[in-house]
């Protein structure tokens, strides 16, 4: 894409779009970064995976737990319960120190080409973002309380929601029972209306998640400290919350397709093979884990194409990037920097 101009009207679809340009154009540089620091990371925390242990397995085969002792059976769950917290604690490090290299770098390479117009090596967005470690880290701690206040509050809304939908499913039962002419057009409105909620919640859950994200370019890119880029996150997504939740939504349900046909598909070998293959089923495992990985950065890419889009239609990027080039031309010796002022080469 020469010109962003086009990014004034952008939808979603768009975006998504753009960001998967965006990953195969820089895909080796990306490639590169996530072997760095995601997949070994990723790989790792598969070691904590309780699938792995046979202490698992035998808790959920019944003619096994039926021959266990009482004590290897405390023994089997006090185990996976340590290896559990233990995916947790290594989850929660990686996600506040090594992946906001990982994401930071990747969102370096990209502005820098499509909005500076100027080539940032792989080793430089990582240089950078170790620069930056320490207000990156306070940036994913503010996003990650932000994230458990939201889902908090969906924990809130479903706990109450299920009881007024235990009640709705009993007097439509017991309509259905008595009166069955009438009892299909109730039944359908209440499956609507099922199917409804789990869209709101899964937009709202998207709205607020993926305009939070938007921190991680407001570090690295606009130079923000950790609370000014929460605040930067509200500007750039006022009064678009359709663009972002639809985004989010349908970004992470397209990078999630690949790895959920892995599973699919040696899922059904088991079930052609009439038996269930243990051995077979933690290889789809180790599979579908590296395509989803491996694939991670896609997301990032479209949450990058996202800020800049947000920016284009609220701030006027493109203009200021026509501004760019003008002065480019007219003094010869200027470009602006990844945080979008001018230094001399």
């Amino acid at each position: 894409m020469n010109s962003l101009r086009a990014l004034r009207k952008a939808r979603f679809t768009d975006i998504l779009d753009y960001g998967i340009f965006l990953f195969k154009k820089h895909f080796k540089d990306i490639f590169i970064i996530n072997l760095m620091f995601n997949i070994p990371a990723m790989l790792l925390l598969n070691l904590f995976n309780p699938v792995f242990t046979e202490k698992y397995w035998k808790l959920m085969e019944p003619t096994e737990l039926v021959k266990t002792s009482p004590a290897a059976i405390v023994s089997s769950v006090v185990t996976l319960y340590a290896m559990l917290f233990g995916a947790v604690i290594l989850q929660g490090l990686y996600a506040i120190t090594l992946k906001n290299v990982m994401e930071g770098a990747v969102v370096r390479i990209i502005y820098a080409d499509i909005v500076l117009n100027r080539k940032v090596t792989v080793k430089q967005a990582i240089k950078e973002c170790f620069g930056q470690f320490g207000v990156l880290l306070l940036g994913r701690v503010l996003y990650l309380l932000i994230q458990c206040a939201v889902f908090l509050v969906l924990y809130i809304v479903l706990f109450a929601g299920m009881f007024a939908l235990s009640f709705s499913i009993t007097g439509l039962l017991v309509t259905a029972f008595i009166y069955h002419k009438i009892a299909v057009a109730p039944l359908i409105l209440g499956i609507l209306a099922v199917l409804g909620i789990i869209i709101l919640i899964s937009l709202v859950v998207g709205f607020f998640i993926g305009k939070y994200w938007m921190f991680m370019p407001a570090i690295c890119i606009e130079g923000k400290k950790a609370a000014a880029s929460i605040g930067r996150c509200n500007v750039l997504g006022k009064n678009n919350f359709f663009l972002i939740a639809l985004t989010f939504v349908f970004g992470n349900l397209l990078v999630s397709l690949f790895p959920m046909v892995v599973g699919v598909v040696f899922g059904l070998i088991a079930l052609n093979s009439g038996r269930f293959d243990m051995e077979l089923y933690r290889i789809s495992i180790v599979i579908a884990q590296i395509f989803a990985e491996i694939l991670r950065p896609v997301l990032i890419c479209i949450f990058t194409a996202m800020y800049i889009t947000l920016r284009v239609k609220r701030e006027g990027l493109d203009l200021e990037m026509t501004l760019w080039e003008i002065e480019r031309e007219e003094a010869g010796k200027l470009t602006p920097s990844i945080q979008g002022e001018y230094n001399e080469v």
